[in-house]
């Protein structure tokens, strides 16, 4: 593995499938369920929503963009507006050696990689220093390895980590419209390899059920349940 990379063997899944908020969480907890690999989605969304991390109160993201309707997260964090925004998952198998990072360094090495990213893109990004502030708006302020522009936040994170597997959710917003394009570069800066990675049968009918019955419940939207172990240090 090349020294720069912190993934060897990365599959790239450019999910095809417009949806909305709670289908986009139920996405990446099935995938948390299914990973194998490391796979890397790029999504779009159907419409813009608010996504809120699993323990902001869903009245907090109602009042960022009254005008939009909200999704609580499966990961931490405050509250994101999905609005034109390059939004990701990355999902990593415990055995993967990112996996097994501690939070905070597993954190810094994604975005290192997503600022590498962005610097062939022609963006100047570099990684905050800055120590966590206490805004819910996770876009409001950089916190310690964001990713800044002209000390500006454009991009962060939250991390939940299962049995399984790591899950991070990211947004990169506030520096330009980000093509779709920018995934194969993201995955190229991650890994040493990337493939393609197919959707298995099924996958969407276990989409389906799952954000019916968690993440478009109204009992989960009101409080979610379950253990946290890093809710990172701000995004999607």
């Amino acid at each position: 593995m090349a020294p720069s990379k912190v993934i060897a063997r990365l599959a790239l899944w450019d999910d095809p499938v417009p949806r909305d908020g709670p289908e986009q969480m139920a996405c990446d907890e099935v995938l948390v369920s299914l990973a194998e690999t490391p796979i890397l989605r790029v999504f779009r969304w159907r419409s813009p929503w608010v996504s809120a991390g699993f323990f902001t109160a869903m009245n907090d993201a109602a009042r960022a963009r009254p005008d939009l309707p909200a999704c609580r997260r499966w990961t931490g964090g405050g509250i994101v507006v999905h609005d034109g925004d390059f939004t990701f998952s990355l999902i990593l198998p415990r055995g993967e050696r990112l996996a097994a990072e501690r939070p905070g360094e597993s954190y810094r090495l994604i975005h290192a990689a997503l600022a590498e990213a962005l610097r062939e893109q022609c963006y100047a990004a570099v990684l905050s220093d800055k120590a966590a502030g206490n805004s819910g708006e996770c876009f409001v302020g950089a916190v310690e390895h964001d990713v800044v522009l002209d000390g500006r936040k454009v991009a962060g994170g939250a991390q939940r980590r299962t049995r399984r597997a790591l899950l991070h959710q990211g947004s990169v917003q506030g520096a330009a419209k980000l093509s779709r394009a920018f995934g194969p570069v993201f995955a190229g800066a991650l890994a040493a390899s990337v493939g393609d990675w197919r959707s298995p049968t099924g996958l969407e009918e276990r989409v389906a059920t799952l954000t019916v019955e968690k993440y478009a419940n109204p009992a989960f939207l009101r409080g979610g349940r379950g253990s946290m172990v890093f809710t990172g240090a701000a995004t999607s």
